[in-house]
């Protein structure tokens, strides 16, 4: 019991140091027009806690006594990573499982932390664009955006020969543009240490001369998605144009894939709903 409070305390520290500075999306604030179950959405945060939870993580936080055996399951964590991840040794030299990793690569994440921030943001963004599109042409899109993620970090630079790639953040990027393009004007409540701290003087303002059932205290922020979005796209920008300058990664992060999964999101408008996609081609907020 001890260790499992333990462990939830420091979740929530680290939690509330990462949030302080930098805003973590929760979920949109608008209201989605066909009010579905966001199932693809579950089914992706599903699969992807199952396969680090039943086959990434035991070898990487295997806990078996005597250094031999760990040392084992961790070359069983590389052994997978080099297998089923992806660069563009994969394609040029067939290595690992070849053209195949473009897929399974984006359901396998680095480690805990890896895995929980990429779940955050598609839950944050990918409700919403689920709804747009429908549950089966969404989870298509997401996979699309994910290969398109891989396939194009090698193509704006074939020559950095990095490890390989892992994680859904290239899908994520897609959905991400995706949620920028079809909901520009979208507001989105996020956690935010500062912004609750700057929120303090107006909330008291409205709370002593608003009416009763003024709610003085919320844990969210609401943003505007695209200053959110923009910025994202600014983190990829800068640093992808210094990988393609110095030929390697910065700081062991492919923000090539973050940059060519955030341009694949323009290929959400083959998978949005008929309606909708007549609504925007005339201009009208969806």
């Amino acid at each position: 019991m001890c260790l499992l409070v333990a462990i939830l305390a420091y979740f929530l520290l680290i939690l509330f140091i990462s949030t302080f500075l930098y805003p973590m999306p929760v979920n949109d604030s608008g209201l989605v027009r066909y009010r579905t179950i966001p199932w693809a959405t579950l089914s992706l945060i599903v699969i992807n806690t199952t396969v680090f939870v039943l086959w990434i993580a035991p070898d990487l936080y295997g806990q078996q006594e005597g250094s031999i055996v760990m040392e084992t399951t961790f070359e069983d964590y590389v052994g997978k990573i080099n297998t089923y991840g992806f660069n563009e040794k994969v394609l040029r030299d067939g290595q690992g499982i070849m053209a195949f990793a473009t897929l399974t690569s984006i359901f396998m994440h680095a480690d805990f932390w890896h895995l929980f921030g990429n779940m955050v943001f598609l839950w944050a963004f990918g409700r919403r664009v689920e709804d747009a599109c429908g549950s089966p042409r969404f989870f298509l899109f997401y996979l699309l955006a994910g290969m398109i993620a891989n396939v194009g970090s090698v193509l704006l630079n074939p020559k950095l020969d990095t490890l390989p790639s892992i994680g859904a953040s290239g899908a994520i990027s897609g959905v991400m543009g995706a949620f920028l393009f079809l909901f520009p004007g979208a507001w989105v409540n996020c956690l935010w240490g500062v912004g609750l701290i700057l929120r303090l003087p107006y909330a008291l303002i409205r709370w002593l001369s608003a009416k009763e059932g003024y709610r003085f205290w919320r844990w969210t922020v609401p943003l505007p998605g695209w200053l959110l979005l923009i910025w994202f796209v600014a983190q990829s920008f800068l640093p992808s144009i210094e990988t393609i300058r110095s030929n390697q990664e910065i700081q062991g992060v492919n923000h090539l894939a973050h940059l060519a999964g955030f341009l694949a999101a323009f290929t959400v408008f083959f998978f949005v709903r008929k309606d909708l996609l007549m609504r925007y081609l005339q201009g009208r907020s969806l």
